[in-house]
């Protein structure tokens, strides 16, 4: 028992003495282990070099000059009837010959509409009559009416997603067209009968139901139902003598300017019409009057052709210039622009984009980059065509071994790099 005591005892003894211990030994151990990981990691970023890269394909690039424009056409409101319930029966965009018809006049809001009811049951009955007439013979290839639909549903995302409205209703009549005939393709069957009779009978229900009378228009022209209120505001015929001054403060009243409700839409006279913007005079120096470029209207997919009018060629110590651009071309989201930011493109480069970060200078004092080949780095020289502080512009020469070719994994992130340097 004595031996037993003096045992246990003992155990007690160095349970109280690890216990007084293990708390020291953890923090030292911990202490350690983060400066052996904080060591491993420095080493890592040492020996480990994370290799990035793109894939070169070839883009276009142009030299451009961006600025808000000032839209100016020759136009005339056209006032409404008073009295009565007018719209416009034309499209925005559409032509329109001397006196023709441009808008009609209702008794009331609710013959307006009945009225645009009838024609839109018109155009659904002429529709199906034609369709019943060639059903018969109507393409087979289902996997081409399947694309068909996929691109007027694009169509349809992008008129919304630029809130054209007319634009709109035109994809929306594509697609419905596109699935009726996917129907009749699949062999599913179509009681045009009963759809044409029903169409009919709506038709007859409103058939009473008539203008009261029309506006016509004293010259040939565009019709647009936008109004924005700077119709006469702004000289046609003086564009080119504009002032840096006088633009600035056109832009102002046209940023001001109040749509007038007395009026149901404009005539656009002329289909030559202008892009107004100040610019540097030294973004002018490759540029003269009568040249022709692209204008990209921001904010839209639109690029327009149009010709310098005035305001390229610039005398010493000009500092600003109005440059004029001019257009004819002519659609119903054309004539309801007005004051827009703009891209003026020149000097069009065609080849391999490759970012500031990827170009080098080798040996030979040329520019250069490396692409990985497998694991394997290879120098890839060629002709720069055009630099900017972000990227530069390589030719595309396929007869060149040693030019950047098609799908290269051009490196933008590596170190150390030179022709034949392994990664593994």
């Amino acid at each position: 028992m004595p031996e037993e005591s003096k045992l246990k005892s003992v155990k007690n003894k160095v349970e109280q003495q690890s216990d007084r211990i293990r708390p020291d030994v953890v923090a030292i151990v911990a202490v350690v282990l983060i400066i052996l990981v904080y060591i491993g990691v420095e080493v890592h970023k040492v020996t480990h070099i994370d290799v990035k890269t793109i894939t070169a394909t070839q883009s276009v690039v142009y030299e451009t000059i961006e600025a808000k424009a000032l839209v100016v056409r020759d136009e005339q409101p056209i006032s409404t009837n008073s009295g009565g319930v007018t719209v416009p029966c034309i499209q925005d965009g559409e032509k329109v010959a001397l006196d023709g018809n441009i808008a009609m006049t209702f008794n009331s809001s609710e013959d307006a509409k009945k009225y645009s009811d009838l024609q839109v049951l018109h155009s659904q009955l002429d529709y199906y009559l034609d369709l019943q007439t060639k059903s018969a013979g109507l393409n087979s290839d289902i996997a081409t009416i399947d694309k068909d639909i996929i691109e007027d549903i694009n169509a349809y995302v992008l008129s919304s997603s630029k809130g054209d409205i007319s634009a709109l209703s035109t994809d929306a009549e594509m697609i419905n067209d596109k699935l009726t005939r996917r129907q009749l393709i699949i062999g599913q069957q179509i009681d045009f009968g009963a759809i044409i009779t029903d169409l009919q009978s709506q038709i007859n229900a409103l058939s009473s139901v008539k203008p009261t009378s029309f506006i016509t228009t004293d010259k040939s022209g565009t019709f647009s139902s936008y109004v924005d209120g700077c119709e006469e505001m702004f000289d046609y015929d003086s564009v080119t003598q504009l002032t840096p001054e006088q633009l600035e403060n056109y832009l102002t009243q046209a940023e001001n300017a109040e749509k007038n409700d007395a009026y149901i839409g404009k005539l656009i006279n002329n289909f030559k019409w202008y892009f107004c913007c100040t610019v540097d005079a030294s973004a002018l120096e490759n540029l003269h009057n009568g040249d022709s470029l692209d204008v990209a209207i921001k904010g839209t997919d639109r690029v327009l052709r149009c010709k310098i009018e005035s305001g390229a060629d610039v005398s010493l110590g000009t500092e600003k210039s109005v440059l004029v651009l001019s257009s004819s071309e002519m659609d119903g989201m054309i004539t309801s622009i007005r004051s827009e930011d703009i891209e003026i493109r020149y000097n069009e480069y065609k080849g391999f984009k490759i970012p500031a970060e990827a170009i080098h200078v080798n040996a030979d004092g040329k520019k250069c980059v490396y692409a990985l080949i497998a694991n394997t780095v290879a120098e890839r020289t060629g002709e720069v065509l055009y630099t900017t502080k972000d990227y530069a512009i390589f030719k595309y020469d396929a007869k060149n071994s040693d030019s950047i070719r098609m799908y290269d994994q051009i490196i933008t992130k590596g170190k150390d790099l030179y022709d034949g340097k392994i990664y593994s």
